[in-house]
């Protein structure tokens, strides 16, 4: 199988958590009024969803390392369908969670492995090199989901976003069935022994190195999803838009992020270091929660999508190099290192959208939370640097 059919392949698997996790946001309030619960209650849909997908990669590492990816990759694309299907059967909010929880597990498998075959097949440059092309898609489509999500809810309903998912699950199993090959070299048969699962795990959780690079992840990626929930109801309750006009106003993220990822790329991969890279996106992301503490003062929605939008392109700058260096930093575990890597940042998520689902869906909620990650990110950077790891 060539490396481009492998790519597609792999991007195909990964769409399958972008779609999940974000491109239903939109509709978080008519999810509210439609099935007569809360607020609260609909966010952790959410919730819900990042826990399943973190326990998911916990047990799907091991189990490809064993047993091979397609196998595994095959199982969580059928387990996918089924949550979509529930979702989209949903008529109360009982289950359309415990629908989000069987859909979380099997993107958990599927994002997990979508790295891994990668890794199985290309070198840390190379990989390096593909993912500041890929991250371009990986970047938009977190932005471009809401987008489509807004207008199939204001067309279809809210239930239509999980028909489209349904719809990329058929496809994913089908590509996965009929055309991808196997990519491990060889099965380690010790992988899933409880012991050796333990000691792998607890041997990279530990590691004060991986984990700043996670928090580095964890503020990038809580940027957006910040925007995405909590900016949701902030655009529908205080300035009065639609979920349509939310989705649009996602696009000047996307452009943000793009032009972090194209600009690094074509300037910045060969001029300079990359833990100067992070230190440029850690101020960026400073300078974005600096602006939208001013929309405050000025109450305006537009003040708030120009902060968010240059702090899409701070955290993309901490991505691009993030996330490629946490996963080499254990090149006999990739399995392990995926599947620990996938679970504390979807883990992280969980909490985080859990915790903003007990805050207030306020513009002063968006300015506070916005400052706490930006010093995450500050914070990770120092330890890095007091720890004087020597990047490539």
């Amino acid at each position: 199988m060539s490396k481009v059919t492998l790519t597609f392949i792999s991007l195909l698997m990964a769409s399958s958590f972008f779609f999940a996790s974000s491109m239903y946001s939109p509709s978080l309030p008519d999810i509210e009024t439609s099935l007569n619960t809360t607020a609260s209650l609909a966010q952790q849909s959410m919730s819900y969803f990042f826990v399943a997908l973190a326990i998911s990669q916990l047990i799907c590492g091991p189990l490809s390392e064993r047993f091979g990816r397609k196998p595994i990759a095959l199982i969580s694309s059928l387990i996918y369908l089924l949550g979509s299907i529930g979702c989209l059967m949903s008529d109360n909010i009982h289950v359309l969670l415990l629908s989000r929880i069987i859909q979380g597990a099997g993107v958990g498998g599927l994002y997990l492995l979508c790295r891994t075959i990668l890794q199985d097949s290309f070198s840390r440059t190379e990989l390096m090199g593909l993912l500041a092309w890929m991250g371009v898609l990986f970047m938009a489509l977190p932005g471009l989901t809401p987008v489509i999500g807004g207008y199939i809810s204001e067309c279809y309903g809210w239930m239509g976003n999980f028909v489209f998912m349904a719809v990329i699950g058929v496809i994913i199993t089908l590509v996965i069935f009929f055309i991808k090959k196997e990519t491990i070299k060889e099965t380690n048969p010790n992988a899933i022994k409880p012991k050796q699962m333990l000691n792998d795990y607890w041997m990279i959780a530990s590691d004060t190195t991986f984990l700043a690079f996670l928090a580095m992840m964890f503020s990038a990626n809580s940027c957006i999803m910040l925007f995405q929930i909590t900016g949701a109801f902030v655009a529908n309750n205080e300035f009065s838009l639609s979920a349509t006009q939310f989705g649009i106003c996602s696009i000047a993220l996307i452009a943000s992020s793009i032009s972090a990822r194209l600009i690094w790329n074509r300037y910045l991969k060969n001029n300079i270091t990359d833990k100067t890279t992070m230190s440029w996106g850690c101020a960026i992301q400073l300078v974005g929660s600096v602006i939208t503490t001013y929309s405050i003062s000025v109450n305006s929605f537009v003040m708030i999508v120009i902060g968010f939008t240059v702090t899409a392109f701070g955290a993309s700058l901490l991505i691009t190099i993030a996330a490629v260096s946490a996963l080499y930093l254990f090149p006999n575990h990739k399995g392990q290192v995926g599947a620990i890597y996938g679970a504390l940042q979807m883990l992280a998520a969980s909490i985080f959208t859990l915790c903003l689902s007990m805050l207030p869906t306020t513009h002063a909620t968006l300015v506070e939370v916005s400052w706490l990650l930006a010093l995450v990110a500050i914070a990770a950077l120092l330890l890095l640097k007091k720890k004087a790891i020597q990047l490539a």
